[in-house]
C-alpha cells in the first residue's frame, strides 16, 4: 500500500509548538531586565509553561448537553478542519433521577478557530468510547460501542473539498482482534498503539492488551505486543516519547458483592472499580516493558492521549481520582466534578511534578475539568472537545491550549 505522506496533525507538532514557548518565556523570564529569582533546573522549564498556559474556547458543541466518549481529530489538508462525532450523554434527565443514556451518531465540523459547528455526515450507527488519531488527512475512529455491544470496527471520516462534505468510510481497517471500548490510544509516526478496555459492555475484567496498526499500510492488520507487568484496566492514559510508549493509571474492573452507588444495601454481584496509579513504558524495538514511578494521583478517563512537550515531557490532564466514585449516585447533583489539576512527567528522569491546572474560567466563562474525551493537535493547540466533567453530567465547551 503507498504510504502518504506524513500528517500535519499527528506526531511531534505538540513538542514543536510548545518548545517554541517554551524559548520565548525563557528568554522573557531569564534575559529581560534584572533577574527576580533564581533559574530554574531545566526540567522545571516545561512545567512553567504549562503552569501559566493561556486557555481559550471554541464555539460550544452544538448539542447543548454535550457528550464523552466522542471520536475527534482533524481531517482534510493543510490545517483541516476539526471533527467531533459520536459519543454519548443523558439528553433527558440525569442519571440519579432515571435519566437514560443515549448514543449519537452526530458529526459536527469546525473549519476555523473563530468559526462556527457545523452539521456534517453522521456515522454509520450510534456508537462511542472508542479511540481516535489523525493521520494522513482521515480521522480513524477504531472500536467503540453503545449499550448493547462493543465493536471491532473501525471508520474513517474524511473531507472531501470539491463536494465540501465529510465522507464517511466503513471497515477502514481490518477488525480488531476483539471487540473494543474504553481503551487509550496513541499514535508514533502511522502506526496506532491500543491499550485495554473491555470486551463487552457486561464485561467483569477489563483487557491487558496492547494492539498496533500501521495506518500506511493497513493490509498488514493488526499486531498484539506482549502486555504490561501489571492489572488489566479500563480507560488508561496512553503517551509517547521518542518513539516508546507510556501507559498510565486506570481502572480495574472487579466483581464486588454488594453495589457500589453509595449505599450500604447488600446486592447481587456487580462490577466496581479499583482505580490505579501505576505506570509503564513500552519499547516497540525491544518488545519489553519498564516499571516507572506511578502518578501522583489516578488519573482516570483523563484526556488523551498525554501532551509532548520538548524531548523528555509528558502533559497528563485532569482525570477521575476516585474519591467521589463510591457516593456518584448518593451526590447526585452535588459532585464536586472531576481535579483540576494537570501533571507533568519526565521522561528521562521518571519523576512528576504539578504543572499548573485547568482554571475555573475560561473567556469569562465557567469551565470544569473534563474527562473521557480525546486530545487533539489543531493549528498548533491543543483542543479538549467536550467530554464528561461529573458523573452523569457533560459539558458543550471546547477548550484550548497551546
Amino acid at each position: 500500500m503507498h504510504r502518504p505522506p506524513p500528517s500535519d496533525h499527528a506526531g511531534g507538532e505538540p513538542a514543536r509548538q510548545l518548545g517554541l514557548v517554551l524559548l520565548s518565556m525563557l528568554s522573557c523570564l531569564f534575559g529581560c531586565g534584572p533577574r527576580q529569582a533564581a533559574e530554574p533546573p531545566p526540567r522545571d522549564a516545561a512545567r512553567l509553561v504549562w503552569a501559566r498556559l493561556v486557555w481559550a474556547r471554541l464555539a460550544d458543541l452544538p448539542d447543548p448537553v454535550g457528550v464523552a466518549g466522542a471520536y475527534a481529530g482533524v481531517c482534510g489538508t493543510g490545517d483541516g478542519l476539526l471533527v467531533v462525532a459520536g459519543g454519548a450523554n443523558f439528553p433527558d434527565r440525569p442519571p440519579w433521577e432515571a435519566g437514560v443514556k443515549a448514543w449519537h451518531d452526530a458529526a459536527w465540523v469546525l473549519a476555523t478557530p473563530d468559526g462556527q459547528w457545523q452539521a456534517a455526515t453522521p456515522l454509520p450507527e450510534p456508537l462511542g468510547y472508542g479511540v481516535s488519531a489523525s493521520f494522513a488527512g482521515r480521522v480513524w475512529c477504531v472500536g467503540g460501542g453503545d449499550a448493547k455491544r462493543h465493536v471491532a470496527s473501525t471508520v474513517a471520516l474524511a473531507w472531501d473539498t470539491a463536494a465540501g462534505r465529510l465522507v464517511v468510510e466503513r471497515d477502514a481497517l481490518p477488525p480488531l482482534p476483539k471487540p473494543v471500548a474504553n481503551a487509550a490510544g496513541v499514535l508514533v509516526g502511522s502506526r496506532l498503539y491500543i491499550a485495554g478496555g473491555q470486551e463487552t459492555p457486561d464485561a467483569k475484567a477489563a483487557l491487558a492488551t496492547l494492539w498496533s496498526i500501521d495506518l500506511a499500510n493497513a493490509l498488514a492488520g493488526w499486531r498484539e505486543h506482549k502486555p504490561w507487568p501489571g492489572p488489566p484496566r479500563i480507560l488508561p492514559v496512553l503517551g509517547a516519547v521518542d518513539g516508546r510508549i507510556y501507559l498510565v493509571s486506570g481502572a480495574e474492573l472487579i466483581v464486588a458483592e454488594t453495589a457500589d452507588i453509595g449505599t450500604a444495601a447488600a446486592g447481587p454481584p456487580t462490577v466496581t472499580r479499583r482505580f490505579l496509579r501505576d505506570a509503564y513504558r513500552f519499547d516497540p524495538e525491544a518488545e519489553s516493558w519498564t516499571v516507572l514511578s506511578p502518578a501522583p494521583v489516578p488519573l482516570v478517563a483523563a484526556a488523551g492521549p498525554a501532551i509532548p512537550i520538548g524531548a523528555t515531557q509528558l502533559a497528563f490532564l485532569p482525570g477521575d481520582d476516585g474519591e467521589f466514585f463510591e457516593q456518584r449516585m448518593a451526590l447526585a447533583g452535588r459532585h464536586p466534578g472531576f481535579p483540576r489539576r494537570i501533571h507533568l512527567y519526565d521522561t528521562a528522569a521518571d519523576t512528576w511534578r504539578e504543572a499548573g491546572e485547568i482554571p475555573a474560567t475560561v473567556d469569562g466563562l465557567a469551565t470544569a475539568a473534563p474527562v473521557t474525551t480525546p486530545t487533539v493537535t489543531w493549528r498548533g493547540r491543543t483542543v479538549i472537545p467536550s467530554g464528561e466533567i461529573k458523573p452523569g453530567v457533560r459539558t458543550p465547551a471546547i477548550l484550548t491550549a497551546p
